[in-house]
């Protein structure tokens, strides 16, 4: 839906262009719900980026809005504004908020009212990191089992209802980016999680990319589309056109690998999961017939990914383009390989 809308706010009456923003909208909503849970899976590849940790704490909790407003827990966001983007994985971030947020729902269940859960944010003095703190007003965390909260395993929750993996994971992802997470549980007033991640700049390579993404976009190169869905694969095509691009489409590897002995390519789009003949074999027979062709391959990634997907993106280091995407995402990937 969201190329469609792309392709629809192009035109040059107002009042279509209007109701396609209408569905952008919408879709990015629906979007980025599946984008929560595939978070929560850990179902794609890790990749660091710009991140703004409140709108990472903003999505997190609008995922868990329904059950947190089911059990009547008010959520309070005191969250500072202007605070400097990390270089992070906004997917990992979002899972540590959820953890987070979860927990202090269990913890404030089980307490009269108020139920009440805060998610603060600020810059620490000197500007090197941002922390972020989860309070709830729960009965607080016992002083003889708060060192070991962070165990693999250790939970102290019911059979059934945790696997104490949770804050393990959440303290794994934060020192991963050179940050820290500890716990505190004053008495009588609950408990606080204080995560703190420091402020560091994008790498060179990762600010040239962005850099050209800037840049106006590449146009006139011919490309191959290589999807078994057919409206996806004729949406790209419409969206490629667009700038200008010849398209040719595949419906397999096995036809890809027919159109690409003709010669004359510039760039491959092609889907991971296919029949016949998939992404990763369409990848190994390019590397045997055509190996310049190597670095110009994007694979589109769908809705989840088994672990097998994911350890041959990691070692490949394709290019991913994530459904849902639209005409700013493929401009960028377009760039990325071709510039």
């Amino acid at each position: 839906m969201t190329g469609h809308a792309a392709i629809l706010k192009s035109t040059g009456d107002s009042r279509v262009a209007d109701r396609a923003q209408k569905m952008a909208d919408a879709a990015e909503r629906c979007a980025r719900i599946v984008r929560n849970f595939l978070a929560l899976a850990r179902q794609r590849p890790p990749e660091r980026g710009r991140v703004a940790l409140d709108q990472v704490v903003h999505e997190a909790v609008e995922l868990l809005a329904y059950p947190l407003r089911v059990d009547s827990v008010e959520v309070a966001l005191e969250l500072a504004r202007n605070l400097p983007a990390l270089w992070a994985d906004a997917h990992q971030l979002h899972q540590v908020v959820v953890n987070l947020v979860s927990n202090a729902h269990h913890a404030v269940r089980e307490a009269t009212s108020p139920r009440r859960i805060t998610l603060t944010t600020r810059q620490e003095a000197g500007g090197g990191s941002v922390v972020l703190e989860v309070a709830d007003s729960g009965r607080g965390i016992p002083r003889e089992i708060q060192a070991r909260l962070f165990e693999p395993f250790f939970t102290t929750k019911p059979p059934g209802q945790g696997t104490g993996l949770g804050l393990a994971l959440c303290k794994g992802i934060v020192e991963a980016h050179g940050g820290s997470i500890e716990a505190a549980s004053p008495p009588g007033s609950g408990a606080v999680f204080r995560v703190e991640l420091p402020v560091e700049n994008a790498p060179v390579a990762a600010a040239a990319a962005r850099a050209a993404a800037a840049s106006p976009p590449v146009r006139g190169q011919r490309i191959l589309v290589v999807d078994d869905e057919a409206e996806i694969a004729a949406l790209l095509s419409e969206m490629l056109a667009a700038d200008g691009h010849r398209v040719e489409i595949a419906a397999n590897g096995v036809e890809a690998l027919e159109k690409l002995g003709a010669g004359g390519h510039d760039l491959v789009i092609s889907d991971l999961r296919m029949p016949e003949l998939d992404g990763p074999g369409l990848y190994l027979e390019v590397t045997r017939r055509h190996p310049a062709l190597l670095r110009r391959m994007v694979f589109v990634t769908g809705d989840t990914l088994g672990p097998e997907s994911l350890e041959f993106l990691h070692r490949t280091n394709v290019p991913t383009l994530g459904k849902p995407f639209d005409l700013d995402d493929i401009r960028r990937v377009v760039q990325q390989v071709l510039v």
